[in-house]
């Protein structure tokens, strides 16, 4: 794929994930939460069918829709001076991501997620949060900083950093677009007063209703309308919403698929999203990059895999209406 004259930093969390897959995981339905559950006697040996590595972490999966949607393309990350550091800078080499930035902890390990995969493609994460959880501005050269944009996700709840991310871009010109992991979102209050920095919010339904309250997706995102310039809101296999210059949109599933695994999913939407925007797309063409995006990775195991080669995807179905 030819390379875009667009560089793109994407700062936040790499993992190594492993994938444990088997009939012994058998979610079943809480009769009084409707959540899936699933139990394990303590003591007990479990078989399982299916181990699968591989690399997660918000930043380095949205990295690699970046490299190949033709971005040139950097992580700004830390990991431990381990083999799980290793392979995530591997994965990343070969797809092209430059990471030169990336910081080594000499104390912690590199992040790691155990996931116990259900048939259903629902799961539970065992997560030692590690280098990646202790990023700090010592860490990041700021000043140095260069790209047309930034893709942000969770940096375990340092908002004085991402404040001095923000401000550098603001200064310096560059878009910034966020994906505020659990430890931001808990600090909402201040979290809300950056806002105003950045170009693109994503969030799922959930995490944008501790920022702006509202009982449906719709309603959430209509009441964020205005606090920066897109307001992008998923919710899983149902609709996705989208403020944008006065309009609220809104698009359904791209494909009905088999779902095999939706780690990375919100990524894969978020970053596709993205990289229609950052080449001058509209609100449909971007709406339609993320859905197929993420259609691409629940249909494989881990967060990579099914990451999208091509930006060539069928047109979707998008609603629009003022606000």
């Amino acid at each position: 794929m030819a390379e875009l004259n667009l560089k793109i930093l994407t700062i936040g969390a790499g993992t190594q994930d492993v994938f444990l897959l088997g009939k012994s995981l058998q979610a079943r339905r809480d009769v009084r939460s409707r959540d899936y559950v699933e139990q394990f006697p303590l003591g007990a040996k479990i078989d399982i069918d299916q181990v699968v590595f591989s690399t997660g972490g918000g930043a380095t999966n949205a990295a690699v829709t970046f490299a190949r949607q033709g971005f040139e393309v950097g992580w700004v990350g830390k990991v431990g001076h381990d083999s799980a550091g290793a392979e995530v800078l591997r994965v990343l080499k070969r797809e092209g991501v430059q990471t030169d930035k990336v910081s080594t902890d000499p104390r912690l390990a590199t992040s790691y997620s155990t996931l116990l995969l259900a048939p259903n493609g629902e799961r539970t994460i065992l997560n030692y949060r590690g280098a990646s959880h202790d990023i700090k501005a010592a860490d990041i050269a700021i000043d140095r900083l260069e790209a047309d944009w930034f893709y942000i996700t969770s940096l375990s709840g340092e908002l004085g950093l991402l404040g001095k991310i923000l401000r550098h871009a603001h200064k310096r010109g560059i878009q910034v677009a966020i994906d505020p992991g659990a430890d931001e979102l808990r600090q909402a209050k201040k979290l809300r007063k950056l806002l105003p920095y950045i170009t693109v919010l994503k969030a799922n339904a959930q995490e944008l209703a501790q920022l702006f309250g509202g009982s449906t997706l719709r309603d959430t995102v209509t009441n964020a309308a205005g606090v920066c310039q897109y307001v992008v809101g998923t919710d899983g296999p149902a609709d996705a919403y989208v403020y944008y210059d006065g309009r609220l949109y809104q698009a359904g599933v791209y494909q009905k698929v088999k779902v095999v695994d939706r780690t990375g999913a919100g990524d894969a939407f978020g970053s596709g999203f993205v990289a229609a925007i950052a080449q001058g797309a509209g609100i449909a063409d971007a709406l339609t990059l993320g859905s197929a995006n993420a259609t691409g990775v629940v249909q494989k195991h881990g967060a990579k895999e099914g990451i999208l080669t091509t930006r060539r995807v069928r047109p979707m179905k998008v609603r629009s209406q003022e606000l």
